[in-house]
């Protein structure tokens, strides 16, 4: 026997969800927005017939799309940004970049355009509002914003609630605002030079921030990096140390975005390209063998493991990862008993002291981006703040060695010279510019008589002549010189 054929019950294209329960009722379902807990709000149609359901959903529907129109009802920006941020935008980056979206938007998006509808935000919403940021903030910081909410708009697009997105229209002017102290932070960005050598004269006296800051000041390490590295990464055979992982911090946040707590721990590097191996200089290869001598004396004294080949080159006394903050403050303590602070030396500094001794010795940027793993040569070409262009210089003193033969003089063979023309001499009387033509023929034009002014001047004569005073008495007499045929008779003539 024949099976029976079944009759359709899968949705069409673009008809949102339709299917038939088992008493034959056919059911259609819609998204309509995001209630106030932030879960989607759907809207149901039933019929009996698919097409009667379909029909009953157009309204919801993107006519040129398709697509189903969310936030079709009362959702503000407030709401469905948060739902976007809460729900998509956490997937995509890591916890402390996550924390900085939702407090650029809290800050700077919600207070300002919450109250409104997605597809009611216009251009003249935004404009004025990015132009305050820009007046306020620094330039970095304006386009993070703008990125991520041209983010969120773009999602709208994508689910039919916009038509485009209007902040792909903002333009703003490549500027920076900078105050004092930004301009003299990013002039100092590496260790500078006069501070070098009374730095290192410090480390000598404290056995980790020697070990510790010389790991970032000559193999171009980030802190983060420095924290995570463990003794196995460390090849003392072939003197090279490799960055697989670094220290970050995992944040736990509530329904609403909010910050429950922060914990330090081991994750993945900044970027892909900084994942890498760098040789190291003979020099810290032996601070760091004095390192791992001292530790294990520690380790033999406490009895936690401080020197396996798992256990963390720069852990606390117990073997644990050492916090950010918590490492900076021991950093700025011994910069105090040293004499060193207030003199501008910063905890990041010592990398950038790093690249800009490379960049010193004319190193090709390119290797020093691979050393530092920047993604971009952009990047590593800010953090070159050498205050002299001496290694300029020299490395364009490339062309005197090469290319000395340029500097021999000019001698011109005598068969050149055989030809040679001597150039006209300059006439004695300079011929005058295009300006000083113009001037001398209005000069003319104005010595030149006018056929106006000669019949005027003879105009004058005649009234004078004849005693006439008014114009009355010249028109008088001019007609009865016309009807004298003009010959003086009994009448006047000119």
């Amino acid at each position: 026997m024949p099976r029976k054929k079944k009759s359709a019950t899968r949705r069409g294209n673009n008809e949102g969800s339709i299917y038939q329960r088992k008493d034959g009722i056919w059911i259609a379902q819609v998204t309509i927005g995001v209630k106030e807990d932030g879960k989607i709000a759907r809207k149901s149609f039933t019929g009996k017939s698919r097409a009667e359901v379909a029909e009953k959903i157009i309204p919801y529907l993107n006519k040129n799309k398709g697509q189903v129109v969310v936030a079709k009802e009362d959702v503000t920006i407030g709401k469905h940004l948060m739902f976007w941020l809460m729900n998509y935008k956490i997937t995509t980056v890591s916890p402390r970049t996550f924390e900085s979206c939702i407090r650029n938007m809290k800050n700077h998006v919600i207070p300002v355009f919450g109250y409104l509808k997605p597809q009611d935000l216009t251009i003249d919403h935004l404009q004025p509002h990015f132009k305050t940021l820009l007046e306020n903030y620094e330039l970095d910081t304006v386009k993070k914003i703008k990125y991520v909410f041209s983010q969120y708009l773009d999602y709208c697009v994508d689910r039919g609630i916009i038509d485009s997105n209007p902040l792909d229209k903002i333009k703003f002017k490549a500027r920076e605002r900078k105050t004092q102290q930004a301009k003299a932070e990013q002039e100092e960005k590496a260790l500078p030079e006069e501070l070098r050598e009374p730095f290192l004269q410090a480390l000598n006296t404290d056995h980790f921030m020697k070990a510790f800051c010389l790991t970032s000041m000559f193999a171009g390490l980030r802190p983060g990096e420095v924290f995570a590295l463990k003794w196995k990464d460390i090849d003392f055979q072939q003197n090279t140390l490799s960055v697989v992982r670094a220290q970050t911090v995992d944040v736990e946040f509530d329904k609403e975005g909010n910050v429950l707590s922060r914990k330090t721990v081991i994750g993945e590097t900044k970027t892909a390209g900084s994942v890498r191996t760098n040789p190291i200089p003979e020099l810290l290869k032996e601070v760091l063998l004095e390192w791992r001598e001292y530790r294990t004396a520690q380790q033999a004294e406490t009895g936690y493991s401080l020197v396996e080949s798992n256990d963390l080159v720069f852990g606390t006394n117990q073997g644990a990862l050492r916090t950010y903050s918590g490492t900076k403050k021991m950093f700025e303590r011994f910069l105090k008993r040293n004499g060193l602070a207030g003199k501008g030396i910063h905890f990041y500094e010592l990398r950038h002291t790093f690249s800009n001794t490379l960049f010193e010795q004319n190193t090709n940027p390119r290797l020093i981006q691979m050393l530092m793993g920047h993604r971009k040569i952009e990047t590593t070409m800010i953090y070159n703040t050498v205050r002299n262009n001496s290694y300029l210089k020299n490395a364009v003193g490339v062309f005197d060695e090469r290319y000395s033969t340029a500097a021999e003089k000019v001698e011109e063979s005598e068969a050149r010279l055989k030809y040679y023309r001597p150039p006209k001499a300059k006439p004695a009387e300079e011929a005058l510019s295009t300006d000083d033509v113009k001037q001398t023929e209005t000069e003319e034009k104005c010595e030149a008589p006018q056929e106006d002014d000669i019949f005027l001047r003879k105009m004058a004569e005649f009234m004078e002549q004849h005693n006439i005073s008014t114009a009355e008495e010249l028109f008088e007499a001019l007609g009865k010189d016309n009807q004298n045929g003009g010959n003086g008779k009994e009448g006047y003539s000119m």
